[in-house]
């Protein structure tokens, strides 16, 4: 009798070990079959990516995690993740020859829905309800439109250009009004106290500070545009022998990340300052200038939740006089080179997209989506690319920077060349 029981258990175990696992993909497009042949690879991959940004992305959110799930089921969800954006790597570098793309991305936990959303949320889309539902919409120009398309008298309707004008017009009329200061030192920024009113903070390459009463603002829509082929622009053959690299020079400061903080139009925006000043004062050395004093006097905006500055910065910091004189819009890649000549170009790109998601180097050629939702410097350009400046760290692209191919479009590879304003010292 205890043989036979002792048996039914031994078989019965058995029976649950032989049970096949039941299939559970947890997002849209993927290829389960091929996914399951190649686990083995792919959790590899994730333990590799883990150990080189799985702190950095989960402390600025870029590696999504769900209350609901077990550890199991987290771990599953990271391996599909990792697998899905192999795929897209795929199809990225297909596109792009002259480029490289891996998963040794800071972004490579999350989906293109994902990432597009975290891209666009940074740029032009305040975290805003009115009176906790319901939204109102402010509609960008497109790319090919001119400033007179816009109303200045409607608050509903505004530019990237015009937000980025809002932030020189106040510091070329040197208003009271929140000019940045100049932090303690080149490697650390510091909110500087104004009249008791704001407290300090410093940040490193990882910024995640956020302000603790934003202003709500409108969500607003991104302009769209059609990414054209790249072609040679008219200006190439004329400058075949020429460059220009301003990120090698002294009136560069190193490059820094936004993190979790919307902000990159504050960074954008004081790269540019602070280099055009140095240019200007003789390239002997640069004065930092703190980005997230930008941020913090900036109390009518959207601070680090969102977008663009539309309004001007209130009076709550002093003012600093830069030197600014002016400011001038760009019309074409010639343009933009010879402003680059001068100084670095704020300009907006269309970065949501997988291209910019897992750029680790090269010269992209195409990106796979047009809207404008970033704002980067220009720092440079040679024969047949354009190099640009991010906010994301020194742990994504090269260094921190990407190149971006020259083309005569209007709009330029990744929207590079459709709305671009530079400053007049």
């Amino acid at each position: 009798m205890r043989h036979s029981t002792l048996c039914f258990v031994m078989v019965a175990a058995v029976t649950v070990v032989a049970t096949p696992v039941v299939a559970r993909p947890m997002h849209a497009g993927i290829d389960y079959q091929r996914y399951l042949k190649e686990i083995d690879t792919t959790q590899a991959d994730l333990d590799e990516w883990k150990s080189k940004y799985g702190d950095i992305a989960q402390k600025n959110g870029w590696m999504p995690v769900s209350e609901d799930r077990n550890a199991d089921d987290q771990e599953e969800d990271l391996r599909q993740r990792i697998f899905l954006t192999k795929q897209n790597i795929a199809s990225v570098q297909a596109a792009n020859p002259d480029a490289n793309f891996s998963i040794m991305s800071p972004f490579s936990a999350m989906t293109n829905d994902e990432f597009n959303t975290y891209v666009l949320n940074s740029y032009v889309r305040g975290n805003s309800t009115q009176s906790g539902s319901g939204t109102a919409t402010r509609q960008l120009r497109s790319a090919g439109s001119s400033n007179s398309s816009i109303d200045e008298n409607n608050s509903d309707s505004t530019s990237f250009i015009k937000a980025i004008e809002s932030i020189f017009q106040t510091l070329i009329n040197g208003l009271n009004s929140g000019t940045v200061q100049p932090a303690t030192d080149n490697s650390v920024n510091v909110l500087t106290e104004s009249s008791g009113s704001q407290a300090s903070y410093k940040f490193s390459d990882f910024w995640d500070w956020r302000p603790q009463n934003p202003t709500r603002a409108p969500i607003t829509d991104a302009p769209t545009t059609t990414q054209p082929t790249t072609t040679t622009s008219s200006a190439m053959a004329e400058t075949e022998s020429s460059s220009v690299d301003w990120s090698t020079t002294k009136c560069m400061a190193p490059v820094q990340s936004q993190g979790s903080c919307g902000s990159c139009w504050a960074f954008a925006t004081v790269s540019a300052v602070e280099s055009a000043q140095c240019i200007a004062n003789g390239k002997t050395s640069l004065t930092k200038y703190s980005e997230q004093q930008l941020v913090s006097c900036n109390t009518q905006n959207w601070g680090c939740n969102g977008g663009a500055p539309v309004y001007a910065l209130d009076s709550s910091c002093n003012s600093q006089d830069v030197g600014i004189t002016g400011y001038s819009q760009l019309s074409d890649e010639d343009e933009l080179l010879s402003a680059i000549d001068e100084h670095p170009v704020i300009v907006a790109v269309a970065s949501g997209n997988n291209v910019w998601k897992q750029y680790s180097g090269g010269v992209v050629s195409s990106c796979d989506s047009w809207n404008l939702d970033h704002a980067v410097v220009a720092v440079g350009y040679d024969s047949s690319s354009i190099k640009i400046r991010n906010s994301w760290g020194t742990y994504w692209g090269e260094d921190g920077y990407i190149r971006l191919a020259r083309s005569s479009s209007r709009e330029g590879t990744c929207g590079v060349t459709s709305d671009m304003s530079t400053l007049q010292m």
